[in-house]
């Protein structure tokens, strides 16, 4: 199955932070591929895909910050009008809730990283690729 692996950052809500969560990613050498910040009150969720995100999670979780590893999957984009209504109207008609959403540009095209259920991956992932969606396996 097509799916990404995404490293969730519990934060703490305060100037600062995520540039202390960005700068301990520098000094490991991690290259950050997607990145979303939401805000939750007191404290956000710093959503990232990262390579080799075990080994990423096991360094932070040495240095005592939280962080989790979420299943998504991702499917290609262009510039066109609809082109977001065509995948979430999909899995509308599946029954399958979208949990959230957030989008990457990577040069010549565009990713849209989605987050279901986990037991909807297989069936949502399944259902765009009937439809001619393209998943991919990486951003």
């Amino acid at each position: 199955m097509k799916t990404i692996e995404q490293l969730s950052i519990f934060l703490e809500n305060r100037t600062g932070r995520l540039g202390e969560i960005t700068r301990r990613l520098a000094d490991m050498g991690v290259s950050i591929r997607t990145l979303e910040l939401v805000e939750a009150g007191d404290f956000g969720i710093l959503r990232l895909i990262v390579p080799e995100v075990q080994a990423v999670k096991e360094q932070l979780s040495s240095q005592g910050i939280s962080a989790t590893i979420t299943p998504v999957f991702a499917v290609e984009i262009g510039d066109e009008v609809g082109c977001f209504h065509r995948v979430v109207s999909a899995l509308a008609e599946e029954g399958i809730d979208i949990a959230y959403t957030y989008t990457v540009h990577t040069g010549d095209r565009g990713a849209l990283i989605i987050k279901t259920a986990p037991s909807d991956l297989s069936s949502a992932i399944g259902r765009l690729e009937r439809d001619g969606v393209a998943v991919i396996d990486a951003v």
